[in-house]
Parts: C-alpha cells; sequence; structure tokens
C-alpha cells in the first residue's frame, strides 16, 4: 500500500476566528429577544434599552476581535501577538467609552447595563466552548454529526 491510500483528508482552517466569532453572535441572537423582553417587563424600557446596548457591544467586540485576529493571521503573521495585545486594550478603551457615554447620557437602567454588558460576555463564552472542537482535526467549531469533509 502506498502511503497516499492513507492520507487523510485536511478539514479547511480558512476564517476559524470569524466561523466562531458568527456562532457566538447567532447565540447572543438567540438570547436577547428573552432577555429584553424580561428586563423591559420586570424594570421597564430603561432596562430593555439597556439590555440591547449591551448585547450589540458585547457582540460588536467578538465580531471585530475576528476581524482583527484574522485579518493579521492572514497578513502578518509575525505581528500576530502585539496586534492581539493591542486590539484587545483598544477594543477595552472603545467599550469602556462608549459605557462612559451610555452613563453621561443617562438614557439606560445603568445597572442593568452593567450586569448585562459583564454577564452576556461571560454567558456567551462559557456556551460556545460546548461548541469548540478541542481537536487538531477539526479546529474551530465542532463537526455537525454525520459530517464527512469533502
Amino acid at each position: 500500500m502506498s502511503p497516499m491510500e492513507f492520507a487523510v483528508p485536511q478539514p479547511s482552517t480558512e476564517r476559524i476566528e470569524s466561523t466562531i466569532a458568527v456562532d457566538l453572535a447567532k447565540k447572543g441572537a438567540i438570547v436577547a429577544p428573552v432577555l429584553v423582553l424580561g428586563l423591559g417587563l420586570w424594570r421597564g424600557p430603561e432596562a430593555a434599552l439597556a439590555a440591547v446596548l449591551a448585547l450589540a457591544i458585547v457582540i460588536g467586540n467578538f465580531l471585530a476581535a475576528a476581524a482583527i485576529l484574522g485579518w493579521t493571521a492572514r497578513h502578518a503573521p509575525h505581528a500576530f501577538t502585539g496586534v492581539a495585545m493591542l486590539s484587545f486594550l483598544g477594543r477595552l478603551l472603545v467599550i469602556t467609552l462608549l459605557g462612559a457615554g451610555i452613563k453621561a447620557l443617562d438614557i439606560v437602567d445603568w445597572p442593568v447595563f452593567c450586569i448585562t454588558l459583564i454577564g452576556s460576555y461571560f454567558v456567551l463564552l462559557f456556551w460556545e466552548l460546548r461548541s469548540i472542537s478541542a481537536t487538531l482535526a477539526y479546529p474551530g467549531l465542532k463537526p455537525k454529526p454525520g459530517h464527512t469533509e469533502e
């Protein structure tokens, strides 16, 4: 038998970060209506708006991180570590400025905004852990049952 008969097809590693970020955004879209409606009924429209803004910031942060790190990995892999660190600090600064602006405008229920921002970040990350493959055979999301690589 030749070595070619044992060749295992390699899964695509193209845009793993975008796939994960989009999956996180989908999960955020699943949670958003329930959270916004529940908070709106419990604490009023300011709480509902706070939840919408907080979820939008969290999902936007995940998508921005994927776009920045994906571009860097493909175009300047030698700078990946520096870009990862600086983009994290930059995105953290943007989130802080957005939060300060929202606080200054006093248009939302501030405690609900803060709890939703921090809580949704962790809930979405832990929820996503169930979907991430821990093997090098399928980097990124776990394949669906019955999945075959073409």
